[in-house]
């Protein structure tokens, strides 16, 4: 137990100290928000990486596997795809605009109104995502340590809060390198502690229903959900286009999303392997998100029990550092920053940087105390933000003529219709209720912004020959 304790108090040592060393590289805003847009392809690779094998990827996966078996591995493989489609489109075109944030391009494209929303969409995105990490984190701790759940919220978020406001982007990429080492350590050598408790793979598909070694069980609407919910998040969310806009430029970006499938492939397959084993080690569990913990408490040796956690944290933490990055840099840029009649620049402007991350952390902190079920706040999450933004910005980037009013509308009727599917339509109303939310809500938005493209100019013009306007 004493190892356990050493390993992970090092591990926040660390973590710490890079958000000490690197707030001496914090010039100015750009610095804190963006690095100077120096990233290199090892740091933005690492760090993007890190960021997206979040929590919710690694207990909610875990729980998925544990609960439904092999098919519960779709939650985290059908990223792989997802990154290498976005890696090789939307996220080459951002980056070479020469960007700050998602909000401040689709407002030079809608109108300020636009950019006022969908801010404020991805901060509560971006809170609610922090909060899923601090959750996880408070699970780990008291499982593994007993600690009070309040005590590990409480310490988990101020080591992150700590070096994301010391250090800002430079501190969240550094430590995301540290964490990135540890975490896939910790997943690889996981599986094989869990595999070798088991018996091995074939004892475990033996003990297993066939419905758990099936890829079948759930259907196909559901994973390609996911996969539309993958690509949704990594081609609109601040979060992991801050990394881009960040990068040197867009080769270095494109590098970074392709490692980071190629990373997720070996991710996926390991939480998975490490669910499925714990369905078999650990039968009749009522909350499948304990699989992941309560496994490694049982089967990894004493003195190795702190570096699993730490694995643990660092899928937590990274995530939930790049969140609360993004977030304030969007709401310090795009909400606070324009209500000034001249931009904000110098001490005043990085003040109300790391004045916006405690905040958010803080808010973060209190909706963490009551949350519920990981996989289905992810996906909540998702539609508030992601899933409202993808269309619009696609249409930004690639459709020529735009309607500059539609944005609005688009997004407002999108992040709706998705919540209310989710939360009321789903399952109950006909037709409707069949459509997943992260379809149905996205569609609601893709609608709106062709009528308003293609057939609102037209309307438009008809209208003013009679000597009326929209």
């Amino acid at each position: 137990m004493l190892w356990d304790v050493a390993a992970f108090s090092l591990y926040i040592l660390i973590v710490l100290a890079i958000g000490a060393l690197t707030s001496r590289r914090i010039g100015n805003a750009e610095d804190f928000h963006l690095c100077g847009r120096r990233l290199g392809p090892v740091t933005v690779s690492m760090s993007l990486a890190a960021t997206v094998f979040s929590g919710s990827g690694l207990i909610g996966g875990a729980g998925l596997a544990y609960a439904i078996g092999a098919s519960g591995s779709y939650w985290n493989l059908t990223a792989v795809p997802a990154w290498i489609l976005v890696g090789l489109t939307i996220t080459v075109a951002l980056r070479k605009l020469h960007l700050r944030t998602v909000p401040g391009y689709l407002g030079d494209t809608y109108g300020m109104g636009t950019r006022r929303l969908i801010a404020l969409l991805q901060v509560v995105e971006a809170v609610t995502f922090v909060a899923v990490q601090i959750t996880v984190s408070r699970l780990a701790l008291e499982t593994l340590f007993g600690m009070n759940g309040f005590v590990a919220a409480a310490l988990v978020t101020a080591v992150f809060v700590a070096y994301t406001a010391m250090g800002g982007l430079w501190a969240v990429v550094w430590t995301d390198m540290v964490q990135y080492v540890v975490l896939m350590s910790a997943v690889i050598l996981g599986l094989t502690f869990a595999l070798h408790q088991a018996g091995g793979w074939h004892a475990i598909a033996s003990a297993l229903p066939p419905s758990h070694l099936s890829m079948a069980q759930l259907g196909l609407q559901t994973p390609l959900a996911w996969f539309a919910l993958c690509v949704y998040s990594w081609g609109t969310d601040q979060a992991y286009m801050q990394r881009v806009f960040a990068a040197r430029d867009a080769a270095t970006a494109r590098v970074a999303y392709l490692f980071t499938a190629a990373t997720y492939l070996v991710f996926g397959i390991c939480v998975a392997g490490i669910g499925m084993a714990a369905s078999v080690i650990l039968p009749g569990l009522s909350d499948p998100d304990q699989a992941f913990p309560q496994l490694i408490g049982l089967v990894i040796p004493m003195g190795l029990r702190g570096f699993f956690l730490t694995g643990i944290l660092a899928t937590t933490m990274s995530t939930a550092s790049a969140y609360l990055a993004a977030s304030s840099s969007i709401l310090v840029q795009d909400l606070y920053e324009p209500l000034f009649a001249r931009p904000i620049h110098g001490a005043h402007l990085l003040l109300s940087s790391r004045t916006a991350t405690i905040l958010l952390a803080a808010l973060a902190f209190v909706v963490a105390l009551r949350f519920p079920n990981i996989v289905n706040v992810v996906i909540f999450s998702t539609l508030v933000a992601p899933a409202a933004i993808f269309f619009p910005l696609v249409f930004a980037l690639y459709v020529k003529r735009n309607n500059r009013r539609s944005g609005f509308a688009a997004i407002l009727c999108a992040a709706v219709a998705g919540v209310a599917d989710q939360g009321w339509i789903a399952g109950h109303a006909p037709l409707i209720g069949a459509i997943d939310p992260l379809f149905f809500g996205p569609l609601v938005g893709l609608v709106v912004l062709t009528v308003a493209t293609v057939f609102a100019p037209a309307l438009e013009e008809r209208l003013s020959t009679h000597g009326y306007t929209l």
